[in-house]
């Protein structure tokens, strides 16, 4: 970017794809300042709007809060400008406390992006159970994990915006670990071994094949990791989704940690709720009722792997890590069989860029602010505390 921002410095792509990169390093007022440059050179930038929300607290009803109403206002009915306009002026509106407005904006914003999207509730509904069908007691009574001591990788899982970056980022400033975020490795390597037209169908079709297809699967992954990350002694996978392969990362390799962050579930909805995410990830965020059901099925197959795999995924709350920093990464890193080291404590200032939604909060230390903050909302959150289990 500053290559070519050098020959076109006034290219508001340019300074908008410099700043996100600089945001995701943590370099967050030199973000801001390129998200500033952006708008000024084209004002109706909406992703600049929103980018810009995110690296900065809104303290009080500024100009540049002006700007970005004045661009909302303008913005097509339904277009992805007006979409992204929503979000930004609502993380603006619940930084200033103004939660009714900050509700309504991000109603809007997700109304729009529900109607561009295909989400099928009832065939979510259906994969959650035929992993828990096929996954059953039985299943691990007849089988046995694969014999690979290989236990390079941290699997972190848990739902979008239940503390997932800020513990990959807590674990990653230890000096045996790399952080490499949200890989798609392991589907990968489920699906090639174990693919849609396998006998039987998948996930069904497991039931009925080999031990050693597990054994293949897990030095297929290991060897995507070891290309990627050579001579790392640890490295994390912090794709949340996995929670729904944790039947096949303990067959697989039996070795490897998986840590799973939990977070209350209101607190952990409204989050997603405010959240755009990149891409056509978490389809089921966009509808108060719809992520709410989605909820009950994590926390129901979450349940199952604690029954059928007791021991094997270990629990971390987001609520005990901001209540007792120290003595919660102090119990991590030794769950980890890793030796103490201080760095652990001063997470926010690890240098690795982090590429989620939670990309600026990991660069500030832990607090309390988030924990309750969803009981702000009050009756607007009613279809979602409704349908939570």
């Amino acid at each position: 970017f500053r290559e070519a921002l050098a020959i076109r410095p006034k290219d508001a792509d340019l300074l908008h794809g410099l700043g996100v990169g600089l945001m995701e390093k943590g370099k967050l007022d030199e973000a801001a300042d390129l998200f500033r440059q952006a708008l000024a050179i084209n004002p109706a930038m909406a992703t600049a709007w929103l980018m810009l929300t995110q690296v900065k607290r809104q303290k009080e009803r500024d100009s540049e809060l002006g700007g970005m109403e004045a661009q909302h206002a303008k913005a097509p009915q339904d277009s992805l400008a007006r979409m992204q306009l929503s979000f930004g002026l609502g993380k603006a509106n619940d930084d200033l406390r103004d939660y009714g407005r900050a509700f309504d904006y991000f109603a809007e914003g997700n109304a729009i992006r529900r109607k561009g999207i295909n989400y099928d509730q009832a065939r979510t509904r259906a994969e959650f159970e035929a992993m828990k069908a096929t996954f059953d007691a039985g299943f691990f009574e007849k089988h046995r994990p694969s014999s690979i001591s290989d236990d390079t990788p941290i699997f972190i899982v848990g739902m979008p915006r239940s503390g997932t970056t800020l513990v990959e980022q807590i674990i990653a400033s230890h000096p045996q670990v790399y952080g490499a975020g949200e890989l798609s490795i392991l589907k990968k390597a489920v699906g090639k071994q174990f693919p849609a037209t396998m006998p039987g169908g998948f996930p069904w079709g497991v039931s009925d094949i080999g031990d050693a297809d597990f054994a293949e699967a897990g030095q297929a992954y290991l060897d995507m990791l070891h290309a990627r990350y050579p001579n790392m002694r640890h490295v994390t996978d912090k794709m949340p989704g996995n929670f729904l392969l944790v039947g096949f990362i303990h067959m697989m390799m039996p070795k490897a940690r998986i840590i799973h962050c939990a977070r209350d579930a209101a607190a952990t909805c409204l989050s997603i709720y405010k959240v755009h995410f990149r891409g056509d990830s978490h389809r089921y965020g966009y509808d108060l009722g719809e992520l709410a059901d989605f909820h009950n099925l994590y926390t129901d197959i979450m349940k199952h792997w604690h029954t059928v795999l007791p021991g094997v995924v270990h629990d971390v709350r987001y609520e005990d890590f901001v209540a007792d920093q120290e003595g919660q990464t102090r119990t991590l890193i030794a769950h980890l069989g890793l030796p103490w080291d201080d760095a652990a404590l001063s997470f926010h200032e690890t240098d690795r860029p982090v590429r989620t939604a939670s990309a600026a909060q990991v660069r500030q230390p832990m607090y309390q602010g988030s924990v309750d903050l969803w009981k702000r909302y009050g009756d607007r959150l009613k279809p979602l505390l409704d349908k939570l289990d």
